[in-house]
């Protein structure tokens, strides 16, 4: 009876084990080269897709392989009010195809699964214990649900899209717009101007340093 229950303990055990959480920084506007300008407000975008470029900022060296991409959104206010960014209205489109953030919680639950494939399954709700918790803090913490900026200022994080074929990608995202159509005043609560950016430039090799 003792060795079932340390076998059913080890099973929820998750696999992905010693995660460790990596600083990451908002960089000067000019070291982003994907960006647009508009009502005092900057908004550079910087897709990670490469597992490579990925790594340095999750501790999991195939995240782009299990089919999910970071995608950084950077915002610069130099204006006197500060602005809110609403990250889950924000869409990739390609062509008919528009692709919106997945939660911390799901990424981490693909991520974390034996199976590399991609499962187009939803994913059931899962406790925090099913998951594991040190990588589920450093993708929430990093994750732009809602951002606010205070006047002359800046802040970021990540979106987290499921992409199909990695090996293609480059091309795909050479094509693509990232939408951002929910920014508004914190001081009045009036809405912005909505921003389309292209992804072309902001793919090049060497974009992330």
């Amino acid at each position: 009876m003792g060795l079932l229950a340390l076998a059913f303990a080890l099973a929820r055990v998750p696999v992905w084990a010693g995660y460790k959480a990596r600083p990451w920084n908002v960089e000067a506007r000019e070291r982003y080269s994907a960006s647009l300008t508009s009502e005092g407000v900057t908004i550079a975008v910087e897709p990670l897709f490469a597992d490579a470029l990925a790594a340095p900022v999750f501790d999991k060296s195939d995240i782009l392989t299990r089919g999910i991409m970071p995608l950084t959104i950077v915002i610069f206010n130099d204006n006197d009010f500060p602005v809110e960014v609403d990250g889950l209205t924000i869409e990739l489109i390609h062509e008919k195809e528009h692709i919106r953030t997945m939660s911390p919680s799901e990424v981490v639950h693909r991520l974390v699964r034996k199976d590399k494939t991609w499962d187009p399954q939803p994913v059931p709700r899962m406790s925090r214990s099913d998951l594991n918790p040190d990588a589920l803090d450093d993708f929430s913490s990093k994750f732009l649900m809602a951002k606010v900026v205070a006047p002359h200022d800046k802040a970021g994080g990540f979106l987290y899209l499921h992409v199909g074929n990695s090996s293609d990608l480059a091309s795909y995202l050479a094509s693509s717009v990232i939408c951002i159509p929910d920014i508004y005043r914190r001081d009045n609560g009036s809405r912005m101007i909505f921003f389309e950016i292209g992804l072309k430039g902001g793919i090049t090799p060497g974009s992330h340093g």
